[in-house]
């Protein structure tokens, strides 16, 4: 569906889906891949796919969810004063972005959610694939809504760490792997991929897709 390529580190990013031969969509079959290249071969050194929810969850369970979330999150910050660990990574992104999409991830992780709404154009689609929120958001007022409840979901202590992007200037697309931390800790069956394409004429994004790993595995026996 799209992809982003590299040219400066040789990272691959991609969205796709599968179809049958007479070209019909099969279901739940989309999903988000990030490759890195080695330099001199051109070939492939590691990949990471992740695949869209078998079981989708309804909004009702996701607003309950939040709402759960957000009283325990609000009950331990006010008691706790453990001091944070901050990966080196998420030091960096305290530097100044050098792209627009660092600088959306830079402000959701200091929850400056002003700041991360004006990243993207007014009719701007955002899509999420994870085991809280599955569901596509048009235009900034329901983006909006949806970044409020990830914040009151998550702890101002958890950031998205990206671990690895593909910028593509020429596509106008940018492919991201990255995980999810809380105090500098790396959280379990919380990896994933996105795919985000930008308006060349204004330069911000104009539609994103976030792919979470999913927290059943299946067993390679069944694989096999």
């Amino acid at each position: 569906d799209h992809i982003a390529v590299d040219e400066n580190n040789g990272n691959i990013g991609s969205c796709w889906h599968v179809e049958r031969e007479d070209g019909i969509t099969v279901p739940l079959t989309r999903g988000c891949s990030f490759y890195t290249t080695d330099k001199t071969t051109g070939l492939i050194k590691t990949g990471f796919k992740v695949t869209e929810m078998v079981v989708k969850t309804n909004k009702s369970f996701s607003d309950n969810l939040v709402g759960s979330a957000s009283k325990f999150i609000q009950a331990t910050e006010k008691f706790s004063n453990a001091s944070a660990k901050v990966s080196s990574f998420t030091q960096r992104q305290q530097q100044e972005p050098k792209s627009i999409i660092e600088k959306y991830f830079q402000a959701w992780n200091n929850r400056d959610l002003e700041t991360a709404l004006d990243c993207f154009t007014d009719d701007a689609t955002y899509q999420t694939e994870d085991p809280v929120f599955v569901d596509t958001f048009r235009g900034k007022d329901s983006l909006k809504e949806h970044l409020l409840k990830n914040a009151a979901t998550l702890p101002s202590s958890c950031q998205i760490i990206l671990d690895d992007l593909a910028i593509d200037e020429s596509n106008g697309t940018f492919g991201v792997r990255w995980h999810l931390e809380v105090d500098g800790v790396g959280i379990p069956n919380l990896k994933g991929c996105s795919m985000y394409t930008k308006d060349k004429s204004s330069g911000l994004l104009k539609s994103g897709y976030d792919v979470t790993e999913s927290p059943v595995k299946v067993p390679e026996f069944v694989q096999d």
